[in-house]
């Protein structure tokens, strides 16, 4: 039915307006707000998950951190006790038993004795330089000696001899042991666990950066004091930090305080963790969903497309296509059969159009030339080829209308052979056509071009002369005369020549045509009259 081709796929100028990139946005748009809203609500719940969780294991931490550490504590408060009903003299021999108890006891490494003035009298090396706060107090109290280095904890005891007391205990606390008690109970916290004395000098601690050690918690316990004791509260650090905390004291407000205390990206690191995860899981899923919405919308759109795009180009005049047909018996399948028939079919009326323009053209052609041909018969004399009457008559009236114009002078020639009716008569009317057609042939050759020669009628010749007055005209008439009277014609079989003569009229235009032809006509009159073979001219009045 159709010469064409089918071609398996049309280009796409613009896939950005299909169809089939509106259903993949759509696809995308609805796997994205639904990967989106799916994930908000887990991680949502996952935060809610971890955060009672830091909010049991914060406060479980510390209470268990409390309990052990007042073991540990009492402990070593007794053995101190009983190490000062051994002796009361520092001597050297008690510097000795000093030194063999802060050997044996866990929670000591070292233990000194002051005055009651805090003056050394049984120094510890590495506190030599720290003043010992004295005060009337009759039991044991732990408190923190400040260095450049960070406060050091120790147990202060009064040595009973008189009151008020003559001198005191100092039993530095064993900082490995402490820090290593901290680190036992913040398991599982992700957080740091700290001792602080009450205006939040830093004893000891577990889960910091040993590079850079925390020695003031003075900020983190004020902003954990306008709540509940043991309670996790969320608070800005001094460094600007987002930071999760809470605290106890050991046993009263004045007394030492643990802390418990955790940026918020190191607490919900497995929230972050897990939102990695599930944006890589949302990106695979959309990913999937689109390739799958691609390959669908390709397969079924594909034959959709390619129909806009034949459609687009048949509009535009290509009737040179046929889409592929994608095989399938559905409304797409017959859709695609139909177009590639309505194509053919145009594609032949296209031709059988363009044939019958080709003959209406050649036709038209062929008129043309007729009417050219037709139009040439109408203004040419069919013997002489030389313009006719009618033809003459009309350039006159345009010759007239462009003299009253540009005022040139025009004349006319009126010839006429001499005797023709007897020449017609005794040679013959063929031989007469033929001698005038000689004259004529002889007249076109002597007249110039800018001059309209006719003939007007039997043996009666016009010369129109332009841009000529009375006495060019008469020279031209004068030429023409002569050279058909010295041109000798051989006509039929006598062979013997014929000579012809001609009478010239010749007149100039004065404004009034009818009269321009009339002079002419009286002049040529005249010539006849003269003896023909002549030349007379009309003279103005």
């Amino acid at each position: 039915m159709s010469d064409t081709q089918p071609i398996p796929a049309l280009a796409r100028d613009d896939r950005r307006h299909s169809i089939s990139a509106k259903i993949i946005f759509l696809v995308f748009l609805c796997t994205f707000s639904t990967a989106l809203v799916i994930s908000w609500i887990a991680i949502q719940s996952i935060h809610g998950q971890l955060r009672a969780q830091i909010e049991r294991d914060f406060p479980a931490a510390l209470e268990r951190s409390r309990g052990r550490l007042g073991v540990w504590l009492d402990a070593g408060t007794q053995a101190l006790r009983e190490l000062r009903g051994r002796s009361t003299r520092p001597s050297q021999r008690f510097a000795d038993v000093l030194a063999d108890f802060a050997a044996d006891c866990e929670q000591f490494d070292a233990v000194g004795v002051v005055g009651g003035d805090g003056a050394w009298l049984l120094p510890i090396p590495e506190l030599r330089g720290a003043k010992v706060p004295i005060d009337d107090a009759s039991g044991p109290r732990r408190l923190a000696l400040v260095r450049e280095d960070g406060a050091v904890p120790v147990l202060l005891l009064p040595i009973r001899k008189g009151d008020p007391a003559t001198g005191f205990l100092v039993a530095r606390y064993d900082a490995s042991v402490l820090r290593g008690l901290l680190d036992a109970q913040r398991q599982g916290t992700r957080g740091a666990l700290l001792l602080t004395d009450a205006v939040g000098r830093v004893l000891a601690a577990a889960g910091t950066d040993d590079a850079a050690p925390r020695r003031d918690a003075l900020h983190a316990l004020e902003q954990l004091a306008a709540g509940e004791p043991g309670r996790i509260r969320e608070y800005a650090s001094e460094d600007g930090v987002h930071v999760l905390g809470a605290s106890l004291p050991l046993h009263d407000p004045d007394d030492w305080h643990l802390l418990v205390e955790s940026s918020f990206a190191t607490a919900f690191a497995p929230v972050l963790s897990v939102v990695a995860e599930i944006f890589v899981i949302d990106l695979l899923i959309i990913l999937v969903f689109v390739a799958f919405a691609y390959r669908i919308t390709t397969r079924m759109l594909g034959p959709i497309e390619d129909l806009s795009e034949g459609a687009r180009r048949a509009s535009r005049g290509d009737l040179g296509l046929a889409i592929s047909d994608p095989g399938t018996h559905d409304e797409i399948g017959l859709l695609t059969r139909s177009f590639n028939e309505m194509m053919a079919r145009l594609k032949q009326s296209q031709h059988d159009l363009q044939e019958a323009n080709r003959q209406l053209t050649t036709r038209n052609d062929e008129l043309q030339r007729a009417n050219e041909v037709l139009s040439q018969l109408s203004i040419t004399d069919g013997l002489t080829k030389l313009h006719n009457h009618r033809y003459f008559q009309e350039s006159l009236t345009r010759e007239l209308k462009r003299q009253s114009r540009n005022e040139e002078p025009l004349s006319i020639l009126l010839v006429d052979l001499d005797d023709f009716k007897a020449l017609n008569d005794r040679l013959g009317h063929a031989s007469g056509d033929e001698l005038l057609v000689r004259v004529a042939s002889i007249m076109a050759a002597t007249v110039r071009e800018s001059d309209l020669l006719a003939r007007y009628g039997g043996e009666e010749f016009v010369v129109l002369a332009t841009d000529t007055d009375l006495e060019g005209a008469v020279a031209l008439a004068e030429k023409i005369r002569m050279s058909v009277e010295q041109t000798p014609h051989i006509v039929n079989e006598s062979l013997r020549p014929v000579r012809i003569t001609v009478s010239v009229g010749v007149a100039e235009y004065r404004g009034d045509r009818r009269r321009f032809f009339e002079a002419a006509d009286r002049a040529l009159y005249r010539a006849k009259d003269q003896g023909k073979n002549c030349v007379v001219s009309d003279e103005p009045e």
